[in-house]
């Protein structure tokens, strides 16, 4: 059933992936991470460091990464807004799929709803956020001929082909040609893509963006490492099964000696 996919397979060796320790993001990665916050509407905890002993609740409600700020609603206990001043620091802490996900800034201003007289806060966009990323699965390089596809909608929501480059039974390494960033910025989630594996078929996910990095050379093409989502369990044990036997094959090339 897999024939032909293997090719030049010896030449690519296996990503070992082990779990990751936090690390400083680059510009896109901090915006994908914050809007993710934003989007999820889960709680995250706000300190005022040396200035208050208490973490108080907040969400996060907006992401502007043209005025460069991120928006926190009111704080709860409500009692926090009485000692909230601009330029104080501040550390914003949550969790994300059971990680923790923290950043540091500061409070640029203060807006009050007229209407009801509730506070929100501008906060600077921070350099970074730190989060821990676990990777359970290894990552296995794709040969550009090894009739592996992706498909995605773009930013005018036609299809683009796009370049497998490693694939694990949960997240998938790719290129597509041109610039994706604000796409990417505004909505780190690709609906409804397909993943083509040549003898198995279409199989059909969501992925989220995890980091992408738009390069002008060789062409024009963005880099993008996303977390495969909404899966089906037939469609993801298609993926897994594909994984064992490339694996498999490899190893058996290089007992061989590569011949």
């Amino acid at each position: 059933m897999f024939a032909g996919l293997f090719g030049r397979s010896k030449t690519k060796p296996e990503v070992d992936a082990p779990e990751e320790p936090d690390e400083q993001n680059s510009f896109e990665q901090t915006l994908i991470r914050l809007q993710q916050m934003v989007e999820e509407r889960n709680f995250v905890d706000v300190h005022f460091p040396g200035k208050s002993d208490t973490s108080y609740q907040s969400l996060l409600l907006k992401v502007d990464p043209h005025e460069r700020y991120v928006m926190i609603d009111e704080l709860f206990p409500a009692h926090g807004a009485f000692l909230v001043a601009p330029g104080d620091e501040v550390e914003v802490i949550s969790t994300r799929k059971g990680l923790p996900v923290r950043f540091s800034s500061w409070v640029k201003s203060i807006s009050i709803n007229e209407d009801d007289g509730i506070p929100a806060y501008k906060l600077a966009l921070p350099n970074s956020v730190d989060a821990k990323q676990r990777r359970r699965h290894f990552r296995l390089a794709i040969d550009p001929d090894a009739g592996i596809r992706l498909r995605i909608r773009g930013p005018d929501q036609s299809r683009m082909l796009c370049t497998v480059q490693n694939l694990s039974s949960s997240g998938i390494g790719f290129t597509c040609q041109g610039n994706l960033t604000e796409q990417l910025r505004q909505s780190p989630v690709l609906r409804n893509c397909i993943l083509s594996i040549q003898g198995m078929g279409d199989i059909t996910m969501d992925l989220e963006a995890r980091s992408f990095d738009f390069k002008r050379q060789p062409y024009r093409h963005t880099s993008i490492g996303a977390r495969m989502e909404n899966l089906s369990p037939a469609s993801q044990k298609q993926i897994e099964q594909y994984l064992v036997v490339v694996q498999r094959q490899r190893r058996k090339d290089e007992g061989r000696g590569g011949f």
